[in-house]
């Protein structure tokens, strides 16, 4: 067994527009995380550090108590008293999939203590389990941009690192939960939305997966999702607007929000951030503005160490 291991985990944006639930973008904003073992009788803890670290320190146990119950269960084992310590830098509740990035995180952790590797579809599957889809956790375990879909027996994922490709989001002060986000969709949809959807997702995949990105500002608009949300979400209209008007490919809201994101050209990036945070601050509206470059890499095991040594 490993009596030690520290990874990091990459943020990641999902559904692009019309890929939702499928569609996973890995973004170079990291969380680290760190177990190590403890002696037998001692009792378990976490600390946080870093964004939201108030809010997790206070109710954070229950989420990663949670998580390993469903790996004990899955793996049928017992793991020994652990300590575990959270640097969080990515946003939490703001469309930047900060719970996947922790269920992948914990999940890692753990299968690394007790099998000394990491077994990237066997993590994926739990994950999956957890979180309900596989968009942000495929995209925060094995990097880039990912096409994933899964049912109860089955999971499969491909697979591309875009090149010459900047994300730039706009990350608003207030949250959103995702619970209240995807009560907001409603049941059911018509065929000519789906079709809609069905044509603009091939096209975007096409477009990431050969390099060629002329057809994003066609291939990224949304009809069973975005249209439901915006009305919770502060300045998306404004802001996505202002990023195209200053360059980008296209624009979307990234996850279930309040997060509003745009693909762009390196040369662009920050002129686009600039634009899409002048929109916020039009508004009177507290925001910050990142641009990231696409996570090549998902998780990666930073340190382990050995219980014999």
């Amino acid at each position: 067994m490993i009596s030690r291991v520290a990874i990091s985990v990459p943020a990641s944006t999902a559904n692009l527009g019309p890929g939702f639930d499928t569609f996973g973008l890995a973004l170079d904003m990291r969380s680290t995380y760190a177990v190590e073992v403890l002696p037998t009788g001692e009792q378990s803890r976490i600390h946080y550090e870093g964004m939201g670290a108030d809010v997790l320190n206070e109710k954070g146990f229950k989420f990663v108590r949670d998580v390993l119950d469903h790996y004990e269960h899955a793996e049928a084992v017992h793991l020994p008293p652990m300590s575990i310590n959270v640097d969080t830098g990515i946003p939490l509740t703001r469309g930047l999939g900060s719970s996947a990035s922790a269920i992948v995180g914990f999940l890692t952790c753990f299968d690394v203590i007790v099998h000394g590797q990491l077994d990237t579809g066997k993590i994926l599957k739990y994950a999956i389990g957890i979180e309900g889809h596989p968009d942000n956790v495929a995209a925060s375990l094995v990097g880039g941009f990912i096409i994933a879909a899964s049912d109860k027996s089955e999971v499969a994922y491909m697979r591309v690192v875009p090149q010459n490709l900047k994300v730039v989001v706009t990350v608003p002060s207030s949250f959103l939960s995702t619970r209240k986000a995807r009560a907001c969709l409603p049941d059911s949809y018509s065929r000519k939305d789906a079709v809609f959807n069905i044509g603009r997702a091939s096209m975007l995949s096409a477009s990431i997966f050969s390099g060629n990105y002329d057809l994003l500002s066609f291939a990224l608009h949304d009809r069973l999702h975005e249209r439901y949300r915006e009305k919770l979400i502060t300045g998306f209209h404004e802001v996505s607007h202002a990023a195209v008007r200053a360059g980008a490919y296209g624009s979307f809201l990234s996850g279930a929000g309040p997060s509003i994101a745009a693909l762009a050209e390196p040369a662009k990036a920050e002129k686009i951030g600039k634009a899409m945070q002048k929109a916020m601050v039009q508004l009177d509206a507290g925001a910050e503005t990142f641009v990231l470059d696409v996570s090549a890499q998902g998780v990666i095991v930073l340190s382990t160490k050995d219980v014999q040594a």
